[in-house]
């Protein structure tokens, strides 16, 4: 059955779903949508006065750079993805477009191999390495020769054995996506089709559990996660997001395997429902559950928010909603990955599903809590946090989206 959602976040919360160590109650402060774009205004101006040419932008000491001198390059948190997301913000009008920004694109993929961190899965990645890099130069050139390159790294990266969203085919095939929607160039609807095929004959069944799941090779380890940012739920977007692109007999098997994963481990409590990172009980046992956008619930709302209307569907995404409401914002931080922001995701993407409007209610009060987030870390660290997933820019786009009540999650749902 359909949730009921309660105004009252402490309301038969469940503490075994989530961890209250990890979270925070949210602000008392009122949705004020001056205070907001003054917010997204406030970090736009930050971000374009600290970036430099030569140097890019600063690391934040919690995204843990190499050395403090380290500039990331990437669009997860590095420089790729805050030009995309300070683009993505001057195009729905909260920010000037700044020219010194399209000069250094150009060297953005050598800049991140120098880095070193595609050394650890290799260089295809869209969120990490070259696609994502590719396709922000190719989306400020047109040039066919940038299209060319990004097509041998999405067509290249299809068998990679991570199986998961951050190095594996899942994620290059939404940079095709990205391709495929901005152009009317046959290749990247076929690659989509190639992808998809090929990660379901990757699926394995699960005897005990009687379904499919992918096994990750990642950082030399094997696991079946579930979520959004490594697992199960980040492998199912692509094929939900590019369902018009793909035959409805395939979008048909992963939307039934993916019921059967996310219902046969859903772990419940009342109306609220929450998943652990990976199917291994052993790994699992005594640990309580994340609710954060790569692990837990909000990711897999977040996730799956595309699938077809139903009353099973519809039961679980919004109990999923639930938990992440009543577990509050995150002290982590305000950003995509592991943050307020993340979460508030999960909140619009149910409003847009549900036209619930007490789920965009929700999700501005994380929008509110998130801004506070933003000012005090600035404040206490005495710079921004320049990155996409994991910092400012990503709170920035949330807070714009809250205002407009549109949930496009950034460089998933929009490029």
């Amino acid at each position: 059955m359909t949730v009921q959602p309660s105004r009252n976040r402490y309301e038969f919360a469940p503490p075994g779903l989530f961890d209250p160590a990890r979270h925070e109650p949210p602000t008392s402060a009122q949705w004020d949508p001056t205070i907001v774009r003054a917010s997204i205004r406030d970090i736009v101006v930050d971000a374009a006065t600290a970036f430099d040419r030569d140097g890019l932008w600063p690391a934040h000491p919690l995204d843990e750079p190499i050395t403090p001198e380290t500039r990331y390059s990437m669009l997860y948190l590095g420089a790729g993805g805050v030009i995309w997301g300070l683009k993505r913000l001057a195009r729905i009008g909260y920010a000037e477009v700044d020219p010194r920004f399209d000069a250094v694109i150009p060297d953005l993929v050598a800049r991140n191999r120098t880095v070193g961190e595609t050394a650890q899965a290799g260089t295809a990645s869209y969120l990490m390495g070259d696609a994502g890099l590719l396709l922000l130069h190719w989306m400020t050139t047109r040039s066919a020769e940038i299209a060319d390159r990004l097509f041998e790294v999405v067509h290249g990266n299809l068998h990679h054995p991570a199986r998961e969203m951050l190095w594996g085919s899942p994620g290059t095939m939404v940079a095709a996506l990205h391709m495929a929607e901005a152009t009317s160039d046959a290749r990247w609807v076929d690659v989509l089709n190639e992808g998809g095929a090929t990660l379901l004959e990757e699926m394995e069944w699960d005897e005990a559990l009687g379904a499919w799941l992918w096994t990750q090779n990642l950082y030399g380890k094997t696991r079946r996660f579930l979520g959004a940012g490594h697992g199960f739920a980040g492998n199912v977007f692509p094929i939900l997001r590019a369902a018009h692109y793909l035959s409805p007999e395939i979008v048909q098997q992963y939307t039934d395997r993916a019921w059967s994963v996310l219902n046969a481990l859903a772990l419940r409590d009342g109306p609220c429902t929450n998943w652990h990172p990976m199917h291994d009980p052993l790994a699992v046992t005594g640990r309580l559950p994340l609710v954060q956008d790569c692990h837990g619930a909000p990711g897999i709302v977040v996730r799956l928010a595309g699938v077809a209307r139903s009353e099973r569907w519809d039961g679980l995404l919004e109990q999923a909603g639930e938990l992440t409401w009543r577990a509050g914002p995150l002290n982590k931080g305000a950003g995509l990955c592991h943050g307020t922001a993340g979460n508030g995701f999960a909140l619009l993407k149910l409003w847009t599903r549900t036209s619930n409007p007490l789920w965009l209610e929700r999700a501005r009060v994380f929008a509110m809590h998130a801004i506070g987030q933003v000012a005090t870390e600035r404040q206490t660290r005495g710079q921004g946090r320049y990155s996409l997933w994991t910092g400012d820019i990503g709170v920035a786009l949330y807070l714009a989206s809250c205002i407009t009540g549109e949930s496009s999650y950034p460089t998933l749902d929009v490029f």
